[in-house]
């Protein structure tokens, strides 16, 4: 049985790994080690385990209460199509209310935008915000 968790200080080389597997992957952007090690101290890191191996991550980048962004979410192939990424997900959206935040924003390749929106997110620009990229 996968158990998801907030990720702890103990967590953080998993976590570290799990994140450098989708850079790997071509799944994730990179992130650096003390960046993430922050990011857990403030419990905004949660973890998939199975059986003391770690499986799966997602954080929670703390904005505002205003907006705050669902990143680095990865499961390893082996554990996808099992719920996996949608227990880190839901977890990610109980820290998210705990803090108060109001919007949660992801951003994702292009095949996986029908998965986030089947779990709530949306791909239309509302109120104020929209989001635009540049190429450099």
């Amino acid at each position: 049985m996968v158990n998801i968790k907030i990720a702890s200080q103990s967590d953080a080389k998993s976590v570290i790994r799990l994140i450098r597997h989708g850079v790997e992957e071509g799944a994730l952007l990179p992130r650096e080690a003390g960046e993430l090690r922050s990011i857990i101290r403030k419990g905004n890191a949660v973890i998939a385990v199975d059986s003391g191996s770690p499986v799966g991550v997602g954080v929670l980048d703390f904005y505002s209460k205003r907006l705050s962004e669902l990143r680095s979410l990865y499961v390893l192939p082996e554990y996808r199509k099992n719920g996996v990424g949608g227990r880190i997900i839901k977890k990610i959206f109980e820290r998210a209310s705990e803090l108060g935040v109001r919007e949660l924003m992801t951003i994702t390749m292009r095949e996986n935008k029908i998965w986030f929106m089947k779990r709530g997110f949306e791909e239309e620009a509302h109120g104020f915000k929209i989001a635009l990229f540049r190429e450099l």
